[in-house]
């Protein structure tokens, strides 16, 4: 049996709750739109809050643009205690005094991690490895070796003592980072830059790129966030140096068609840039890539989307 096309196309901008994934996300808005074809840029912990991009129907095709997108992140480093997951929802498993941290060894200590670095993921990601996901292999007790991941810092910014626990201090802590970047993963080594040990709690993820939710996190946004069109979405992009061009019905043809497309040679551009092509109607066609001695279609949609 075919299956049904897809007739609900654009994207939605959720601030995702607490203790649901972001599987859970997908299924309610699936279910909301009553579209099967859904998909996110980006999953964040159960325990985490924050911007979630949903795209649904055609609009999936686009996700692979708003991967490099830079991410922004909240969240409060609790030296002195370990855990499990390295965050607040596992069990501990280390202590250390650290009762005598002062706030400026702690901010010294954080510029070390700016710039590119590498990371070992935790067991609790989603990353696989022999066919399984490392959470996976986690919850059996297992563990296997990891590659190091290189991924960049852009900003860290250590703020004020906001508690303590057990004398330790808990600092609150602003990154924004490449995508891939484990934020449980830079602070317990924040911890061991320090000679102790550290875990992360209250994440929230609060841009991703110029998509941003506040810092009070908005409830009921997967059910009521509107629909946004993908040509609206795209264009917040220039960071990855996206642009858009209108084309005519005679061009647009043969944009739909895949072919390299002539008209976009007389635009500068540097091999990797994209542009966003549009039709007579300021609908999205296309997104088009410069390779060396041209301009060529990365993605074509099958139906114009507005």
């Amino acid at each position: 049996m075919p299956r049904k096309p897809a007739t609900v196309h654009g994207f939605v901008v959720v601030d995702k709750p607490v203790g649901i994934t972001s599987h859970d996300v997908v299924a309610r808005l699936r279910r909301r739109f009553s579209e099967r074809r859904v998909g996110h840029s980006g999953t964040l912990d159960p325990d985490a809050t924050g911007v979630l991009i949903v795209a649904l129907g055609n609009a999936t095709r686009l996700l692979q643009f708003l991967g490099d997108l830079p991410k922004t992140y909240t969240g409060e480093v609790v030296f002195g205690t370990a855990t499990s997951t390295l965050d607040a929802s596992g069990e501990v498993t280390a202590t250390r005094d650290m009762s005598t941290l002062t706030i400026d060894r702690i901010r010294e200590a954080s510029k070390a991690f700016l710039g590119d670095i590498a990371q070992i993921p935790p067991m609790v990601s989603a990353i696989k490895v022999g066919g399984r996901r490392l959470h996976e292999i986690a919850r059996e007790g297992g563990e296997v070796h990891r590659e190091p991941r290189h991924v960049t810092i852009h900003r860290y910014v250590v703020g004020d003592v906001v508690d303590r626990v057990d004398g330790n201090p808990v600092v609150n802590i602003e990154v924004t980072c490449s995508s891939g970047t484990y934020i449980r993963t830079l602070a317990a080594d924040l911890g061991e830059a320090l000679g102790g040990v550290a875990h992360l709690r209250n994440l929230r993820r609060r841009a991703i790129g110029d998509f941003v939710v506040g810092a009070n996190h908005d409830s009921a946004s997967i059910d009521t966030a509107p629909l946004q069109p993908a040509v609206a979405v795209m264009a917040h992009l220039d960071g990855v140096n996206v642009a858009m061009v209108s084309v005519d019905a005679d061009s647009a043809v043969k944009v739909r068609n895949g072919r390299s497309f002539d008209a976009l040679g007389a635009l500068d551009g540097r091999e990797g840039e994209r542009r966003i092509v549009l039709n007579e109607r300021n609908e999205l066609i296309a997104v088009y890539s410069r390779a060396s001695d041209a301009w060529r279609a990365e993605v074509v949609m099958p139906e114009p989307l507005a």
